[in-house]
């Protein structure tokens, strides 16, 4: 599949048991292909450890300043958020594991709350529209939940968060 962002071009291929879907609203998507059962790999994530200043809007944090990041779009840059998401992000094996079973057909999600302190200084906060019982509403980073949800999300923090929560 081929990608533009910006003036750049990627050709995208999705890992096994993926599939890219154009989903309104949101944008491209990735979706199972098939069943995942829970604590399965979903997908790896891709990219070198960089320091904040220089990681781009699909970056992953893995601690006070530095994020997973690559120079180029790939798969894992089109995993939605959601507050009740169906992954974690396991940022020591560097890949994405499935929390509880992923039917074939589903949208792969994880809350972006479990890895990112603080969106709204980098300017990637976003208004939640992921329709769960439990939605933030905006999501702009865990520094800004309050104890009930922080606590919601311990069994799934990335080590760095679980470490603000000491």
């Amino acid at each position: 599949m081929l990608v533009r962002q910006g003036r750049r071009r990627f050709c995208l291929r999705p890992p096994r048991g993926l599939q890219f879907v154009y989903v309104h609203g949101k944008g491209l998507s990735l979706f199972a292909r098939k069943t995942f059962a829970a604590g399965e790999k979903v997908i790896g994530m891709e990219g070198e450890v960089v320091r904040a200043r220089s990681s781009s809007p699909e970056a992953v944090q893995f601690d006070e300043d530095h994020f997973i990041d690559t120079d180029r779009l790939v798969a894992g840059d089109f995993i939605n958020h959601s507050c009740d998401p169906n992954m974690k992000a396991d940022l020591p094996r560097r890949q994405f594991v499935a929390i509880r079973r992923i039917g074939k057909g589903s949208e792969i999600t994880y809350n972006y709350l479990t890895t990112e302190w603080d969106m709204k200084a980098f300017g990637t906060d976003f208004r939640c529209r992921c329709g769960s019982d439990d939605c933030v509403g905006f999501v702009r980073g865990f520094k800004y939940l309050d104890r009930r949800q922080r606590e919601r999300l311990r069994p799934i923090l990335s080590p760095f968060l679980l470490s603000k929560l000491a």
